[in-house]
């Protein structure tokens, strides 16, 4: 099955970007040389608007081209099981069936059909098609020492006398543009790259993940340094669910002249959880099952994480089915625009992100005057060594429930440990 998906997308006088998805092997390939080959990009360009023309005949004719029918897909979606509406969430929990309910009355009220199928394969794939492999989506604990300092060492050679980041400098580069982060040329993140160390962070710190999931996983990606600037925020989305499964922000450091800027995640039992994270915190993250981001606006100089992804190792895990499956999710109606619903918050969709628009905060549970800011929660670092916390814990004093009941985590039972001289492989090894 072949499916191509084209997405533009402008910003202020910046010419439009192009982004598309294609459910195939060779995926990755493809978007690695989109960026890199601008004839690559022109060509793709070329044949998706031949594609649109073709499919112009189609009387719900709209920006995105399939090679399956919309017959095709309805009759495969049934084939599979997807013959039930509202379908039963995963995990089938009532604050999950709460969030995903609510969701899905915002999602069938949103006028443009490409950002209505970009919002359905969005909430399908968390709702239904990702797999949770803990009770409550995240977990919060403490870095090693030594793997901070080196991340920290490499955060300060790129420090001018003022403390702040030198954009210019020999470490430093500026993202690119994608729509999930918000404002301003002068907000683009800064990007601290050392593949390398990356790497080898990355495999180091995989028992952690490991011992938090409760199964074995291969390391996808970590990128970073990623340092945020003034002025910008991060909207909410979930990550791709082949390879961004069982995901990490390590945080390496801020400026002195940053305010608290939590990282919001909404879990499995209809919490919104506010995360404010201290420097060599990690939180751990189901990221392509919970949606999560910053949206509040970040006001500082910087602040400056590690992000890190794996997925299970099970020979069964295929990511490239998911993504076929989370487009066959999509309920035959989502073409269908149903009237405003009073007391229905406005959902919008930025590419594969959203925002409330009419919340403070762009997130209707981070705004104190409305109805789901009852559902939100507040942590604050720094987390404690060899512990995880998450729900059960008491947010006010961060300590640890009488007992541990989440199902599908071993408790610890995988000793998280380090290689004690920091490389990733031999040696004695300190437990956590």
């Amino acid at each position: 099955s072949f499916y191509l998906h084209t997405l533009s997308t402008s910003h202020k006088h910046k010419p439009a970007d192009y982004y598309f998805y294609v459910s195939h092997p060779l995926c990755s390939i493809y978007e690695l040389v989109l960026n890199k080959k601008m004839v690559v990009k022109t060509l793709l360009l070329l044949c998706c608007s031949t594609a649109s023309f073709l499919n112009s005949s189609n009387p719900n004719n709209n920006i995105f081209v399939h090679s399956m029918s919309e017959e095709f897909r309805l009759e495969e979606r049934q084939r599979r099981g997807y013959n039930k509406w509202p379908p039963t969430v995963v995990p089938n929990t009532p604050g999950w069936n709460r969030i995903m309910t609510r969701r899905f009355s915002q999602i069938e009220r949103i006028r443009n059909r490409e950002d209505k199928w970009n919002a359905w394969v969005a909430i399908m794939t968390s709702a239904l098609v990702a797999t949770n492999y803990t009770q409550n989506g995240w977990g919060l604990t403490r870095a090693p020492d030594h793997i901070t300092e080196r991340l920290q060492q490499r955060l300060n050679r790129t420090l001018l006398e003022e403390g702040m980041i030198d954009p210019s400098g020999k470490y430093t580069r500026q993202e690119h543009y994608i729509p999930v982060i918000g404002g301003e040329e002068h907000a683009r993140p800064l990007m601290i790259q050392d593949a390398n160390d990356n790497r080898k962070i990355l495999n180091e710190m995989k028992p952690f993940f490991e011992w938090w999931s409760g199964i074995d996983l291969k390391p996808s990606i970590a990128y970073g340094i990623r340092a945020y600037r003034n002025d910008s925020n991060l909207l909410m989305h979930i990550d791709k669910p082949s390879t961004h499964v069982i995901s990490g922000i390590y945080h390496v450091g801020r400026s002195e002249d940053a305010e608290p800027w939590p990282i919001v995640i909404e879990d499995f039992h209809g919490n919104t959880n506010q995360v404010y994270l201290t420097p060599g915190d990690i939180l751990f993250y189901e990221s392509s099952k919970c949606f999560h981001g910053r949206p509040q606006v970040f006001i500082g100089g910087y602040y400056a994480s590690l992000f890190m992804h794996y997925a299970p190792a099970d020979p069964a895990f295929d990511g490239d089915e998911l993504r076929h499956e989370r487009d066959l999710s999509v309920p035959p109606h989502w073409h269908v625009d149903l009237p405003p619903y009073e007391g229905l918050d406005e959902f919008e969709m930025v590419g594969t992100s959203f925002k409330e628009p009419n919340c403070k905060n762009l997130l209707c549970s981070l705004d104190e005057t409305n109805e789901e800011s009852k559902h939100t929660v507040n942590w604050y670092g720094p987390a404690p060594k060899g512990l995880i916390v998450t729900n059960g814990w008491d947010p006010e004093t961060m300590e640890p429930p009488k007992e541990w009941v989440e199902k599908g985590y071993d408790g610890g039972k995988r000793r998280a440990h380090v290689v004690a001289d920091g490389n990733d492989g031999g040696g004695e090894k300190d437990e956590l």
